[in-house]
């Protein structure tokens, strides 16, 4: 992997001669081959700046953020005036870090406007993605998939956005119902913006929205390129497709830009760097840590991505010891790290929807990563790892090696990263209820669950007790209002969040919830161009 980086292009997890430039690493959103974007090189940002004490202690969120972007956005495209206006405007909210016992710190990444860690990076690239549309006279419809915080994070960035649209598809039964408020509060207020209740899981709004963006590069004309097309969507969404439906779909993919921001999108995951930055900063400010020092992060995990920005911390040079991953009872992440298989029950919602996911978008840069780190030679076969992941019964397991992840690949992986499952809701409310009573800190269902992963691996002496690990609390408590109420902590004293205590208040059904979709994209993509063809008769009246 490189590290001397002459210049600042992007390239696809399964295919390493594509060269992508910056601003279409941004706007592309997912590679033409199905794969993932990944820088080619990652520069190393200097000794100097690390071994500065003062750098550390005086940083702001907003100074580390420009660090780390600087680092992969090209001067020639955008200045350091306008990347540090930007920043500046994105990152307007605090994430404060809170000393536990135990040598256990927690940063707050819950303080934003939509009460989520989602909101650092979905701010910062909502300001990328506006930029984009304006210097170049674009029109892009968004089409994004969320399990709760992502969705609302989004429409907040782009609320108004006058080039911009988007879409938010999200699993009708499996959020909460704060953020299902939040989602529909956005859908009437952003004449931009549609949120989609999806009568399936996470998954399969995920999958909708990744099908669609593939479509992109499909030609009418390409019969290969549609057969395999319709064979991903039966392996995915179990739908059947024919040639019409198909050329109905690619007809409309075609004439909407069409632009992703969940994580799949690179420019969703080098924000969110910034966090470790400012929990390392922090550190060092109240003298808890050296500069230098390595530090553990303990982080609750679902799609991944929280997982792979801290990798990419780790490796323009962050003192990062180990990842410790807390997931719940949809745990296939703990089994690939562990065990070295694909192996799932079959998928349960938890107090914790952003964790209900069973087949997480970043496992592919995840193992991408190892394979360029060890050097192996061999390829690996993600579509097939991908359509065994979707289909793979609950009692089977499947080694990785079938698909190409040599067991050097997931030793290289296991010097860093420590995975726990939490897979009862009872234990994390439990938990919730201990924590308050022994720190007088509330933490909601994600959050806990990196708390439980982390106490686990000091007790199995992954980690010593005198490291410092830093806990990701990725969402705001009032958030999930039954999992305070089932910890008995409804009544506890913690920082309420406005917006969210606001919602609280208002009643889901006079609110009006759009009506839930069958699982599908012929449907979903009519509702894109519909919004997209609204704001174009709007901007014409204008």
């Amino acid at each position: 992997m490189k590290t001397n980086c002459k210049n600042i292009e992007f390239t696809s997890t399964r295919n390493a001669k594509l060269k992508i430039p910056f601003w279409q690493s941004v706007v592309e959103g997912l590679a033409k081959d199905g794969g993932l974007l990944v820088p080619i090189c990652f520069p190393k940002i200097s000794s100097k700046v690390f071994s500065n004490k003062n750098w550390w202690a005086k940083s702001k969120p907003a100074d580390f953020a420009f660090l780390i972007l600087r680092l992969f956005t090209p001067a020639s495209e955008i200045s350091n005036k306008d990347l540090k206006d930007d920043i500046l405007n994105a990152l307007d909210f605090k994430m404060p870090l809170e000393k536990l016992k135990d040598n256990n710190f927690v940063l707050r990444i819950d303080r934003g406007p939509t009460a989520s860690f989602k909101d650092v990076a979905a701010r910062i690239f909502g300001k990328l993605m506006n930029r984009y549309a304006e210097i170049y006279n674009k029109k892009i419809n968004i089409v994004v998939a969320t399990s709760g915080d992502t969705g609302v994070a989004i429409a907040d960035a782009f609320g108004e956005s006058k080039n911009i649209t988007v879409t938010v598809l999200y699993p009708a039964f499996g959020v909460s119902s704060i953020q299902k408020k939040q989602m529909v509060e956005a859908h009437r207020k952003y004449k931009n913006e549609q949120v989609i209740p999806i009568k399936g899981n996470f998954d399969n709004c995920q999958d909708i929205a990744k099908l669609l963006l593939m479509a992109r590069g499909i030609s009418k004309l390409n019969k290969k390129a549609k057969k395999d097309f319709i064979k991903d969507a039966k392996i995915k969404l179990k739908i059947l497709l024919n040639n019409k439906n198909i050329d109905n779909v690619l007809d409309i993919v075609s004439s909407l830009n069409l632009s992703s921001a969940n994580s799949i999108n690179i420019w969703r995951l080098i924000p969110q760097i910034t966090q470790y930055f400012v929990s390392y900063g922090a550190l060092v400010r109240n003298r808890e840590i050296k500069v230098g020092e390595r530090v553990v992060f303990s982080i609750p995990t679902g799609n991944a991505g929280h997982l792979m920005a801290g990798i990419y911390a780790k490796e323009i040079g962050l003192p990062i010891d180990k990842f410790i991953l807390g997931t719940n009872t949809n745990n296939i992440l703990a089994n690939i790290v562990g065990d070295g298989v694909i192996r799932h029950r079959p998928f349960t919602s938890s107090s914790a929807p952003s964790m209900d996911i069973l087949d997480p978008s970043n496992l592919e840069r995840l193992l991408h990563f190892a394979f360029l780190k060890t050097g192996e030679k061999k390829k690996i076969d993600f579509n097939r790892m991908k359509a065994d992941i979707k289909n793979i019964s609950s009692l089977k397991s499947i080694p990785l090696l079938k698909y190409g992840v040599s067991e050097k690949m997931l030793e290289f992986l296991r010097e860093f990263i420590w995975a726990e499952d939490v897979e009862t809701d009872e234990e994390i409310y439990a938990m919730m209820q201990y924590v308050y009573e022994k720190e007088k800190t509330v933490f909601e269902p994600h959050g806990i669950t990196g708390y439980i992963a982390a106490q686990r691996a000091r007790t199995k002496r992954i980690v010593d007790r005198k490291q410092k690990i830093v806990i990701f609390e990725t969402a705001h408590p009032d958030k999930f209002p039954n999992a305070l109420q089932y910890s008995g902590l409804e009544k506890s004293k913690y920082i309420k969040h406005f917006a969210l205590s606001k919602l609280s208040k208002i009643d889901l059904v006079k609110m009006g919830v759009p009506k839930a979709e069958k699982i599908g994209l012929f449907n979903v993509v009519k509702m894109i161009k519909r919004l997209g063809d609204t704001i174009k008769r709007q901007k014409v009246i204008l």
